[in-house]
């Protein structure tokens, strides 16, 4: 191989291990929505340039721009679209979590405005999902997330031939693992809140004229956040085990991709 061979297999492969860790970037949870273009931008940069100087060789190196190149890019952007969507799927137990709070306290409608993902938000589900955000880090769920995409470029080398519909199944269940540790950590409170909205009814329902209408929506707030205050340390060991769940998750999925 010549010498401009050489520079342009080695340039093609820092391309493409930009591609994986750009689709990474942009799916995964970290560094997160409030982080702007130029820190991702940067951090994929990083991550390429260490990929491209830790990876094996490719078995067939790219030296010639051609469409060839084009199916490549798409299949590494792929597999870092994967790889993030698959901490993602994970983190979402949180997500889960906030909304099912929001919506059994009553607190769903209140809305602020969220000027950096430029969006109307609750603010208990905002304050639950960056608690959840705050537990993921606290476990190391970021570092295994970055270690995994880096061992994927020995696992599966640039320009591997990469089954996606393999994957199927495996974000399947992880949508539903979601759901479940997501719902099944709020239930106390919505346990709580559906008895205490069951007794007003009934109390209305004896005495119209009470009204209880005001005095019955702070009595479910007060209740859902005095149960969840006593069960936040159960909450977080909770998200904590599941957070850790991460590292066996992307292995089995990289196992689905053809890593073995």
């Amino acid at each position: 191989m010549s010498l401009s061979q050489e520079l342009m297999a080695q340039a093609m492969a820092a391309a493409l291990a930009f591609s994986r860790t750009s689709g990474f970037v942009v799916t995964s949870p970290f560094p997160g929505p409030y982080a702007g273009p130029t820190q991702r931008v940067g951090l994929a940069l990083m991550l390429a340039w260490v990929a491209s100087a830790c990876a094996p060789v490719a078995a067939h190196p790219v030296t010639h721009l051609d469409l060839r190149v084009a199916g490549l890019a798409a299949s590494e952007l792929g597999v870092g679209l994967l790889l993030g969507m698959a901490f993602r799927f994970v983190l979402s137990a949180a997500d889960v979590l906030a909304q099912t709070l929001s919506i059994s306290t009553a607190l769903s409608s209140p809305s602020v405005f969220n000027p950096t993902v430029e969006s109307q938000e609750a603010p208990l589900a905002l304050a639950v999902s960056l608690f959840g955000l705050l537990v993921a880090l606290a476990v190391g769920a970021h570092r295994v997330a970055l270690s995994w995409l880096l061992e994927s470029f020995r696992l599966l080398p640039v320009g591997s031939s990469v089954p996606f519909e393999a994957a199927t199944g495996s974000f399947v269940d992880l949508a539903a693992t979601a759901l479940v540790v997501g719902v099944g950590q709020a239930l106390p409170v919505v346990a709580v809140t559906l008895v205490a909205q069951v007794t007003l009814a009934m109390i209305s329902r004896a005495a119209p004229s009470l009204q209880l209408f005001n005095v019955g929506i702070g009595i479910i707030i007060i209740a859902g956040g005095m149960v969840f205050t006593a069960s936040l340390r159960d909450v977080t060991a909770g998200l904590g085990q599941h957070l850790l769940s991460l590292s066996w998750r992307i292995e089995q999925l990289l196992g689905l991709l053809g890593a073995g």
